[in-house]
């Protein structure tokens, strides 16, 4: 277990302590911005955003939706198209726990040469967090600084919780303006856990005792409600809006 010093306990309580409230508070995106580096700041990063990755039905160049890096390395990044083979762009996608540039990316292949060259521009290390919001909104909120870091489960702990309430936050500006998606009726639903499962609509319609033409209008008319192209989508959507579970076997 690390050791921490004396404070520093202290200091990442007095970061977080607060700060949903401020953030409810602002009153625009540059306002939670502020709020949210000044409080950061103070715990040795020097900048923070929220980088879309997927979002309003398609995957995004991971570029910052608010927020942001130090100077010059956002540009680097997509004129490099770094984010095709950046590993910790699929580490966001795949993992719900924080984690660091440096944990991610100096023991890939592909990675390496990614964080050798951020840190040519001052960005040395970054705190992760995935963020799961709407639903299907997916990023990662990432804390740079310029040195690497050495976190501990508590640090992680409030470190990621900060970041989840300035996403949330800064995200409910962005997406207020549109509408929540419709809720699916309780038939859809139930033939949307079976293809969860890969049933097809004969064998959901056997389980549920329905002709495969109805379960296929079901699931259709689920697919038109989440914007979804696909039956995999159609799941992958439905999990990040908690109609079904991650798991959707149990």
């Amino acid at each position: 277990m690390k050791h921490y010093p004396a404070g520093e306990f202290d200091a990442f309580r007095s970061a977080a302590e607060g700060m949903v409230t401020a953030l409810a508070g602002a009153k625009d995106i540059s306002e939670i911005d502020r709020i949210f580096v000044e409080r950061v700041i103070s715990l040795g990063f020097h900048t923070a955003g929220y980088i879309r990755v997927f979002g309003r039905g398609q995957f995004h160049s991971a570029g910052f939706l608010f927020g942001g890096t130090v100077p010059n390395w956002a540009e680097r990044y997509q004129s490099q198209h770094y984010q095709i083979n950046d590993p910790v762009v699929s580490a966001a996608c795949r993992m719900t726990g924080a984690f660091t540039l440096d944990e991610v990316a100096r023991t890939s292949r592909l990675g390496a040469p990614i964080l050798k060259d951020s840190r040519r521009y001052g960005l040395y290390d970054g705190f992760c967090a995935p963020i799961r919001a709407e639903y299907d909104e997916l990023g990662v909120v990432m804390l740079g600084t310029g040195r690497l870091l050495d976190l501990g489960d508590y640090e992680r702990f409030l470190l990621q919780g900060m970041c989840e309430a300035y996403a949330q936050a800064g995200l409910k500006m962005h997406l207020a303006p549109h509408a929540a998606p419709p809720s699916l009726t309780r038939r859809e639903t139930e033939c949307l856990r079976w293809v969860a499962v890969g049933r097809s609509d004969p064998q959901i319609g056997m389980i549920l005792g329905l002709s495969p033409n109805t379960v296929h209008a079901h699931v259709e008319a689920a697919k038109s409600k989440l914007g979804a192209n696909s039956r995999a989508q159609l799941v992958l959507r439905a999990v990040m809006a908690g109609i079904l579970r991650s798991d959707p076997s149990q």
